[in-house]
């Protein structure tokens, strides 16, 4: 099992924290670009910018029962666990709640506003990037997604 950081808004940050919870809401985490690049499976990822490089790992290196922190300006807003495989639609329906192309199901929802319930003692978790994985297990995320981890969910 891999712990990740994501981040999940269209290219409107302004409305992270209102793409976050509709998304969760939804069952679904994802991503997308700004231009069509295809299925993240496919053989050619020439058209992806060298900056969305990293989008790559979400189709190819998430797995199953792997667990996301997602992040909204700078604070946890839920930890999910991934449920399916990459899913890759050729037309978004937002009105599904359901804005990206590239997405995989979630389960296991721990809300970080029911895990640490005072808002005035939340932490910062500073994220510049869309996806990262976590592989330094002395990092904040990381110890933070093995504490939401242990509360029991219903």
């Amino acid at each position: 099992m891999k712990y990740w950081r994501m981040q999940l808004h269209p290219d409107d940050s302004q409305k992270s924290g209102f793409y976050s919870n509709q998304s969760i809401a939804a069952g679904f985490i994802g991503l997308d670009f700004a231009t069509e690049v295809g299925d993240l499976l496919a053989e050619s990822q020439k058209d992806i910018l060298s900056s969305q490089k990293d989008y790559i790992s979400f189709a190819k290196d998430m797995q199953v029962g792997d667990k996301v922190l997602i992040i909204s300006h700078h604070f946890p807003v839920a930890l999910v666990t991934i449920n399916s495989e990459y899913n890759y639609i050729r037309r978004a329906e937002p009105k599904l709640g359901v804005w990206f192309r590239h997405f995989r199901r979630i389960k296991d929802v721990v809300y970080y506003a029911d895990f640490k319930t005072n808002a005035k003692a939340w932490d910062q978790y500073i994220m510049t990037d869309t996806i990262s994985i976590l592989k330094d297990k002395n990092s904040k995320s990381y110890k933070l997604i093995e504490k939401m981890s242990k509360v029991e969910i219903y």
